[in-house]
């Protein structure tokens, strides 16, 4: 598995910043510090429920759309996220140090608000194994980085996460995927999907509705983002 250095982009930044200027991959592009919250739009309860759980956008959830077992969990997770006061420093040397500080803090905050506030210390732990890529470029380094990382912590550790990662490694496989088919490799494209599908399977087994439903929700999407 390649690595990502120093939780960079997994591309040198202006040098192929003149790839995706004018093009598709603009569409794409996310900074993890805001998990795509400039770039997707929900229109249903599904999809921002996947969008909550994936992104972390619980400002999108209107919980009186969901049932009552369903917005109880929602409740919680959303109260989680919000909670969270992450342990980690921050330098403060640079703007882009204040961009990865953020970005790993909210990757922490996807992890807790899945779990329970009894799992911070290890959610921190999880961040700083991943390394994670503060901004994504539209090619598919970065989401299946997550992915291949999310599988492999799991089949590693006994984790409160693992309720969760299957169904955000699903996630990140059908980014994968959607960059690969950006990228004309369509051999991997296939790959990715059949580890998203077998994530999300596992992640349809849950014993958290938010995560089943989430789960059954991108199986039927099938997509990195949802249109607006």
């Amino acid at each position: 598995m390649k690595k990502v250095p120093h939780f960079a982009s997994n591309r040198a930044g202006v040098k192929d910043a003149t790839r995706t200027s004018g093009g598709a991959l603009t569409a794409t592009l996310i900074s993890l510090g805001t998990f795509g919250s400039s770039t997707q739009s929900v229109k249903t309860s599904e999809d921002a429920l996947v969008a909550a759980l994936v992104w972390g956008r619980y400002d999108d959830l209107d919980l009186a759309t969901y049932p009552l077992d369903l917005k109880a969990e929602l409740e919680r997770a959303r109260e989680r996220f919000k909670a969270y006061r992450s342990p980690r420093r921050r330098s403060g040397n640079s703007p882009l140090d204040e961009i990865v500080h953020a970005a790993m803090v909210r990757y922490e905050r996807l992890l807790v608000s899945a779990a329970d506030r009894e799992a911070q210390s290890l959610a921190v732990e999880y961040v700083d194994k991943l390394r994670p890529c503060y901004e994504w470029e539209g090619y598919h380094d970065c989401p299946e980085h997550e992915a291949v990382f999310a599988g492999e912590y799991l089949a590693a550790n006994l984790t409160p996460f693992k309720e969760y990662l299957p169904l955000l490694a699903g996630h990140r496989w059908l980014c994968a995927a959607e960059a690969y088919d950006y990228e004309k490799r369509p051999k991997d494209a296939d790959r990715s999907r059949r580890a998203a599908d077998a994530a999300i399977q596992t992640a349809r087994r849950s014993t958290a509705l938010m995560i089943r439903i989430a789960a059954e929700t991108l199986q039927g999407r099938g997509r990195c983002h949802f249109p607006g």
